[in-house]
């Protein structure tokens, strides 16, 4: 039998269809058919209760398709096999096949576990996905016709699940020659290879409580998309993901994703005070990087051509269990080209860095303000009274928004709360240019911050020099605007040189808390609001005669 849209199911919560995915719903389900303590032999018994489990959470972790029709629906076929070898279980699941609200149908097929009981409640898991997946859309008539075909060239996955946290504590998974393969050869993704590992650690938490931490990484390379005629279009050197987590309460984390559970289940989303104390101290900490090397994308309609030699983004929330708490992000880009060009090439970035952070963040009062705004958004979407409805005693009065963002700015004041430029570069053939500098939370200022930065521009004298028109000459519309705005901003800034003896120009810009825009000591407080003048003194009256 087929998926179909229209199915009767209820609604369950619904996920998407990926390998680590899938994997971790296998590794949910052996979590449900877990002891308490030490893990029981590898015999007969052990086997019919790990397939009883199956047999009963399995549409629980992939549930058929939702009454509205949104999301993935899955279908199991058949019933699970488990069978003893050795030191660990010989698992295959039913035939397995999802479609998603348009229609496009994933016929995965029977995916194999090998489950290793441990102590502490603890599993090593591997997973073996089918090595051909096919894809099927719905045509104009309401039949699946193939569409695209999944092949997995070689896979190894296996990790440690921990029963009692039903969460995966390290993960070891490397795939190669993957490709997407669309119908008749019109088409091709392909992946050389992609990895994903994880390593979790436990260590000591306050009152007691089991903390973890650890890196987390995921990777692809050799990423190529052809059209219909075998012709690259698209193509990507490499990609890694890195994370860091920083003192995960994995009991927080359980509860939540239990919660999510119950309360998709009947339908319902959870209210912020069965939310919100699951979140609060979830975790210490995280970051992460992304980083994207030898991009190359080609138009097919009119031959632009992009490069992209590296790119890399990161973000990270520090110390969310301390009194105060950091946010950083930043992202970096170099060796970056375009055929034609939009820009003037000597104009062109070729290198390019930022990196922002908030610092001193009260983590105590912003938590307390964001449960207010979350308090009073759900009260204001609640349903009216049914008329007849015994009457509940009035809730106190919630505080409104602005107030609720008057105390937490007060709380960013009395912390020192900063925003820091702590780094921003740009690099191009004719000028260079930084800037450093932070804001910093000042209630008792006319802007509410006070604080500045100081950009430094390299080569701008040059450039301005090399770009003027030969005696006699003209220069075109395009470099005529270029000069007249290199000219407004060389104008601006502070003559000086570096140590190179180069041409610089600087910028110190101020906030004051008066309310004034400094630039290099100049009062610029006119221009950002629009240069208008002041109004104009009443006129006198006439004296009576």
């Amino acid at each position: 039998m087929r998926l179909r849209r229209s199915s009767p199911a209820p609604a369950l919560p619904v996920r998407s269809l990926r390998p680590a995915l899938i994997a971790g719903g296998m590794l949910a389900l052996v979590a449900g058919w877990s002891p308490a303590q030490a893990a029981p032999a590898v015999d007969d018994a052990g086997a019919k209760a790990l397939a009883a489990s199956l047999k009963k959470d399995l549409p629980r972790w992939f549930p058929p398709p939702a009454e509205d029709g949104e999301g993935i629906g899955f279908e199991w076929q058949g019933e699970p096999t488990v069978k003893p070898a050795g030191d660990h279980y010989d698992v295959a699941l039913p035939r397995l096949s999802a479609e998603d609200a348009e229609g496009t149908l994933f016929d995965i097929g029977t995916i194999l576990l090998a489950v290793t009981p441990k102590d502490d409640s603890q599993y090593g898991v591997s997973i073996t996905l089918p090595s051909a997946m096919k894809v099927q859309n719905l045509d104009d008539n309401d039949e699946y016709v193939d569409a695209a075909t999944i092949t997995i060239g070689k896979q190894s996955f296996t990790s440690t699940w921990s029963g009692a946290l039903e969460t995966l504590l390290t993960v070891d998974g490397a795939f190669n020659d993957l490709a997407v393969t669309a119908a008749g050869g019109k088409g091709k993704l392909s992946i050389a290879t992609m990895t994903m590992v994880q390593d979790l650690k436990p260590e000591t938490g306050t009152g007691g409580a089991t903390l973890w931490s650890g890196p987390a990484a995921f990777a692809f390379g050799g990423l190529s998309v052809q059209d219909d005629k075998n012709k690259e279009l698209f193509k990507i050197g490499g990609v890694t993901s890195e994370a860091t987590y920083t003192r995960v309460d994995l009991t927080k984390v359980s509860a939540l994703q239990k919660l999510s559970e119950q309360t998709a289940a009947k339908g319902v989303a959870p209210t912020s005070s069965e939310l919100l104390p699951k979140l609060q101290g979830m975790f210490g900490g995280i970051s992460g990087a992304m980083r994207l090397s030898n991009l190359s994308f080609v138009n097919p309609e009119d031959g632009t051509a992009v490069a992209l030699g590296h790119l890399a983004f990161r973000s990270g929330l520090t110390d969310l269990d301390q009194a105060m708490s950091t946010v950083s992000m930043g992202i970096e880009a170099r060796d970056f080209s375009m055929t034609p060009s939009p820009a003037p090439v000597a104009f062109t970035p070729r290198a390019f860095e930022m990196k922002l952070s908030v610092a001193k963040l009260p983590n105590s009062a912003l938590w307390k303000a964001f449960t207010e705004l979350a308090k009073s958004a759900e009260a204001e979407e609640a349903p009216p009274a049914k008329k007849g409805a015994k009457a509940k005693a009035a809730a106190p009065a919630a505080p409104s928004a602005d107030v609720v963002m008057q105390q937490a700015m007060a709380a960013m004041g009395e912390a020192g709360t900063e925003l820091r430029i702590d780094a921003l570069n740009l690099d191009t053939p004719a000028t260079a240019g930084t800037a450093t500098g932070a804001i910093k939370v000042a209630t008792q200022a006319a802007f509410g911050v006070t604080g500045g930065a100081t950009v430094l521009l390299r080569g701008i004298d040059a450039a301005v020099k090399a770009m003027q028109p030969a005696p006699g000459a003209k220069p075109d519309k395009e470099t005529q605007d270029l000069l007249a705005g290199l000219a407004m901003v060389q104008a601006l800034g502070q003559a000086g040189k570096d140590d190179t003896g180069a041409d610089t120009r600087t910028y110190k810009i101020d906030i004051t808390e008066a309310g004034q825009l400094l630039l290099n000591g100049a009062d610029m407080t006119a221009l950002l609001a629009g240069g208008s003048e002041p109004a104009p003194a009443p006129a006198e009256k006439p004296k009576k005669k």
